[in-house]
């Protein structure tokens, strides 16, 4: 291969390599735009949807910006130095100062996404409680109306008839101690009954008085399962978005702050030679 098709297969890739960036930035900018429509700043389930879908899309204009500067180089590299254009025209300081903006936002939004995701959180429990009391509150008016009582002797009535009806009975009765899955106390109670039949009303008292609290325990224990659920998915966001953003944040910032120096824009400056002795 002559050095002419080596300079022209090098301003090819150089060419294709520019394209790719400029259209992979510019999608993820316009993309990051049409993101933020509906702007509901006050909510702050939105602002951390906002937040986890940029993070996740935001290795895009990273890979575009590094695949304009490949172009780049290998353009200068296979045409050989050139003079270089006025800095606002060019495209390779956008692209630096682009990357230095997205690693800003990216480090301003890691505690800004936290801050977002323990409100949610703290709303979200709040939310719970509310209902988890509601529903208790609900309970204890329904287990003191009349309705509730009188439910309550018929189903007593109707489960007292059932054991007696079994203790007439031998062999249920025995199939029934002997079946593993009875209930120890149900067959504590039938063994008792073969003796005592007053022991069926005093179950079914006690098996009645803690029906409420049984109940209260459900809802007590569906509260704790969702505000531990809660938390979970909270620490979960926290720690995905969180890192992945600070990441991208130190990704941009040093490709930014490299390419910068690498132009002669914010690098130190030149020390100063000693002078010789006179």
């Amino acid at each position: 291969m002559t050095a002419t098709n080596v300079r022209q297969s090098s301003q090819i890739a150089s060419i294709t390599l520019k394209v790719a960036g400029g259209v992979m930035i510019l999608s993820s900018l316009l993309d990051f735009i049409v993101l933020t429509f509906p702007v509901q700043v006050g909510n702050p389930g939105w602002l951390i949807g906002l937040a986890t879908q940029l993070v996740d899309r935001g290795i895009i204009p990273m890979v575009g910006i590094a695949l304009l500067l490949a172009g780049f180089w290998i353009g200068s590299a296979s045409v050989g130095p050139q003079d270089n254009p006025k800095k606002v025209l060019d495209l390779r300081l956008w692209a630096l100062l682009l990357s230095c903006l997205l690693g800003l936002i990216y480090l301003l939004l890691f505690p800004v996404h936290l801050n977002n995701v323990y409100r949610a959180q703290n709303q979200t429990l709040e939310q719970i409680s509310e209902q988890a009391t509601e529903a208790e509150q609900e309970l204890q008016n329904r287990i003191q109306s009349p309705e509730f009582q009188n439910r309550l002797e018929e189903r007593k009535a109707q489960l007292k008839a059932q054991i007696t009806s079994l203790l007439q009975d031998e062999e249920r009765l025995q199939e029934a101690i002997d079946n593993n899955e009875v209930p120890a106390s149900v067959q504590q109670l039938l063994e008792e009954s073969k003796t005592d039949p007053a022991a069926i009303d005093r179950f079914l008292d006690q098996q009645a008085q803690a029906l409420p609290e049984q109940l209260l325990g459900r809802i007590r224990s569906r509260r704790e399962e969702l505000q531990e659920n809660t938390s979970t998915r909270t620490l979960k966001s926290s720690l995905q978005t969180g890192i992945n953003s600070l990441l991208l944040a130190i990704g941009y910032v040093t490709i930014g702050g490299t390419g910068l120096k690498s132009l002669g824009i914010g690098g130190s400056k030149g020390r100063r030679r000693p002078t010789a002795p006179r």
